[in-house]
């Protein structure tokens, strides 16, 4: 006897990456972000950095909420 409930199917996600752009103010200010991330355990990796000025753009990829990075980080 159906009860006219839908089962739905959980999707699971497998890998998980960010990508990011993000404006420092300045070089120690970015130094001390790599090193909070470094401290928490997320993996990273700066793809591009640009000085502009007195500002620090960077462009990373990193870990999203501990899960698996897969390739995205090689």
């Amino acid at each position: 006897m159906s009860l006219g409930k839908t089962v739905r199917k959980m999707k699971r996600i497998i890998t998980a990456c960010l990508e990011q752009t993000i404006k420092f103010e300045s070089s120690e200010e970015f130094e001390a972000f790599k090193e909070q991330l470094t401290r928490k355990g997320t993996k990273f990796k700066v793809t591009n950095t640009e000085n502009n000025g007195s500002n620090v753009i960077v462009r990373l990829k990193k870990q999203y909420n501990g899960y698996d990075t897969g390739s995205y980080l090689d």
